[in-house]
Order: structure tokens, then C-alpha cells, then sequence
């Protein structure tokens, strides 16, 4: 690992690549902690300049939700600054919102729904009341899956 961080200070050419891709992925990792994960996983930051943090986010609405929260989202960006030493040199004073539709979502992965062991008993009881009809079949159905 030695070799390599040598070569890249020797280097002037890499060197200032290396610091290039170090000030592009700052603003990134700065958003990814501050932000709710909801909105950094539908958001991306791509430049801090002057203390503005220009954010893209995928839709109008991730854009409209960064905008109802930018005091809080604000104030956990300063809290990270004080706190992280990565990120003491990253000071942010405002944030900029634009929307950046991609042309293929990210497909939405829902998490599966489980019945408690009540709610399974109970539904599994209410079959039985029902007695041999097609609700009773789904209702069992759905009572299995808990």
C-alpha cells in the first residue's frame, strides 16, 4: 500500500487526480450521512461551492421533501462538520435542490410483510367460523404465512 500512495505524491498528474476525486466525493459521503436514507437513496450531492451543497434528487417529490426539511437537514450537516475531522473543511450554509429525472428508476424494493402469531391465530379462527367457502381458503392462506 506504501508503493501506491508514493507514486500517487509523487506524481503531480495523479496527485491532482486523486484530489480531484477526493473533492467530488466529499459533498457524496458528506450527503449520505447527513440526509435521511430515504432521500439519500433517491439523491445524490455533486458540488459544494461557496457553502452551497447543490443536491440532484431523482424526482419532483424527493426535491419538494429536501426542501420542506432543509432547516433540519441543515443543522445535521453543521452537527456532522463539527463532529467528523473528514468533513470539518466542508462548510455548508445553504442547499440546492434540482430534479434530475433518470430514465430508468431504481426499482422500488418492498419489503415483505409479516403477520404477529395473534393476528395468524386469529384469522386462522375466523376461517373455521366460515365454515368451507373460498374465504375461508384465503384467509388460511394468508394466516400460513405468518
Amino acid at each position: 500500500m506504501r508503493k501506491i500512495n508514493t507514486l500517487f505524491i509523487e506524481n503531480s498528474q495523479l496527485n491532482a487526480l486523486t484530489e480531484s476525486i477526493y473533492a467530488h466525493q466529499l459533498p457524496r459521503l458528506l450527503w449520505q450521512a447527513a440526509a435521511p436514507k430515504i432521500l439519500s437513496q433517491n439523491s445524490i450531492a455533486r458540488s459544494l461551492n461557496n457553502g452551497q451543497l447543490t443536491v440532484y434528487a431523482d424526482s419532483a417529490i424527493i426535491a419538494s421533501k429536501i426542501k420542506l426539511t432543509h432547516a433540519s437537514l441543515l443543522t445535521q450537516l453543521q452537527n456532522i462538520q463539527k463532529k467528523d475531522p473528514l468533513f470539518g473543511e466542508c462548510k455548508v450554509t445553504a442547499i440546492v435542490v434540482k430534479v434530475q429525472v433518470k430514465s430508468h428508476p431504481k426499482p422500488v424494493i418492498k419489503t415483505p410483510r409479516k403477520l404477529s402469531a395473534n393476528a395468524a391465530t386469529s384469522l386462522k379462527q375466523l376461517a373455521q367460523d366460515l365454515g368451507d367457502s373460498p374465504l375461508a381458503l384465503k384467509l388460511n392462506s394468508l394466516a400460513s404465512k405468518a
